[in-house]
């Protein structure tokens, strides 16, 4: 299992990622004009503040996961992030991947993990198999948690 995270491009480009090499990727919003790059079937994404398309949320089954996918704008994450687990625990995640603070954020509540791979190309995550590798600028910051 291959996952790419990503939040907050905005106007970065995502030409230079192969989205093939990925089981999925998943972005978190306000993707900016990086639209025309998700014509792949594995690509799932939520529209941010800034976009127009796009579902204000997801919920998936991935890799025996029930993962729920939320730019974070509607529940103010920027303030905390109660709305945001109750919001999780009412659809039952095990994950739940979100963005829009533009900072990588990682933690457990309520037997949920929580991630925010922050703003594109800064950083971003790689789920593979059971580890959770966090990047910043092209380097792996740290390993974290297991899927």
């Amino acid at each position: 299992m291959k996952i790419l995270v990503l939040s907050d491009s905005h106007h970065a480009s995502l030409e230079s990622i192969s989205f093939e090499k990925f089981d999925a990727v998943i972005h978190c919003g306000d993707y900016g004009n990086s639209l025309t790059s998700f014509n792949h079937r594995n690509v799932f994404f939520v529209k941010g503040n800034c976009d127009i398309y796009g579902e204000d949320a997801l919920l998936l089954e991935l890799f025996g996961k029930k993962v729920f996918v939320t730019h974070g704008h509607k529940e103010n994450v920027k303030y905390g992030f109660d709305r945001l687990i109750y919001r999780s625990l009412e659809r039952e995640a095990n994950v739940t991947l979100f963005g829009h603070t533009h900072e990588q954020i990682c933690f457990q509540e309520e037997e949920i993990l929580f991630l925010n791979p922050g703003s594109y190309p800064t950083s971003y995550i790689v789920i593979l198999d059971e580890e959770i590798h966090l990047y910043q600028n092209g380097k792996v910051k740290s390993v974290l948690y297991r899927w």
